[in-house]
C-alpha cells in the first residue's frame, strides 16, 4: 500500500481542474450497445491483481513500515487503518497463505462491498475502482467515477450510479477513470508538495493493466 488519504475535499478542486483540461464527457453519453450483459465483476480475480500490487514481489507477505504514518503494512493492510479487522499475529507470525485469506476478507468488507462490486458488470471498471479506493478511500474513488459518468457526485455507488455505469462501454469508462485517477494524484502533489516522492508509484498503480500476466498464483 503506497499511501492512505482520508480528505475527500481534494475532489472539489480536482473536478474544477479536470473540467478545464479535459472535454471528454461526450465520449460516453451514448448508451453501450453491445449484447445484453449477464456477467458481474469477478472479485476473486480482481483481488489477486490488487494483492500483487500491494505486496513485495521479492519477499511475498513481507511486513514493512513505509514511513507514511500508517505503522506496519502487510499485503497493503496497515496497523493504522485496518488493525480492528486483523488477527493479533497478522503483523508477526501469521503464515503467508492465511494472511492472504485474511487480506481478501478485509478488502471485500472494507472496500469491495461499499463499492457495490458484485453489482458492477465489468472487471475493467471494477478493478481500477477498487484499487483507487484502497489507495485513497471509497468516497473519493466513487466521486471520481461519478464525475466520469456525469452523475451526482455524492460518493455513494447506489442504484442510479450503477445503472449509468452498467449502461456504458466499460473500456471507455475505465480509460477515462484511469485518466482522472492520475490527474487526481498530480493535483494532490500540487496541493501537498511533500507527497512528490509517492507520485511515480501512484501513477504506475493507476496505469497497471488488468488483467496482468505478472500476477502470481500465490494470491489465489
Amino acid at each position: 500500500m503506497l499511501k492512505k488519504f482520508s480528505e475527500v475535499k481534494y475532489i472539489i478542486p480536482i473536478v474544477k481542474l479536470m473540467k478545464r483540461q479535459y472535454r471528454m464527457r461526450q465520449v460516453i453519453v451514448v448508451p453501450y450497445r453491445a449484447q445484453e450483459k449477464t456477467t458481474v465483476a469477478n472479485f476473486d480475480n480482481i483481488i489477486q491483481w490488487v494483492l500483487y500490487q500491494e505486496d513485495d514481489h521479492k519477499n511475498p507477505g513481507k511486513i514493512v513500515d513505509l514511513g507514511d504514518g500508517a505503522g506496519l503494512t502487510r499485503l497493503g493492510l496497515t496497523q493504522r487503518w485496518h488493525q480492528a479487522d486483523l488477527p493479533m499475529n497478522f503483523f508477526s507470525t501469521l503464515p503467508f497463505p492465511q494472511a492472504v485469506v485474511v487480506a481478501k476478507n478485509v478488502y471485500r468488507k472494507t472496500y469491495w462491498n461499499p463499492l457495490s462490486g458484485d453489482l458492477i458488470s465489468s472487471d475493467q471498471v471494477a478493478a481500477p475502482l477498487l484499487s483507487f479506493a484502497i489507495n485513497d478511500n471509497v468516497q473519493v474513488a466513487v466521486k471520481t467515477l461519478q464525475h466520469v459518468l456525469d452523475v451526482t457526485q455524492d460518493g455513494v455507488l447506489g442504484p442510479k450510479t450503477l445503472a449509468e455505469l452498467n449502461s456504458k462501454d466499460p473500456d471507455t469508462v475505465a480509460r477515462m477513470f484511469r485518466t482522472y485517477w492520475v490527474f487526481f494524484y498530480k493535483n494532490d502533489v500540487v496541493l501537498n508538495p511533500s507527497k512528490q516522492r509517492f507520485l511515480d508509484g501512484w501513477i504506475v498503480r493507476a496505469n497497471f493493466p488488468y488483467p496482468s500476466p505478472l500476477v502470481s498464483e500465490i494470491y489465489q
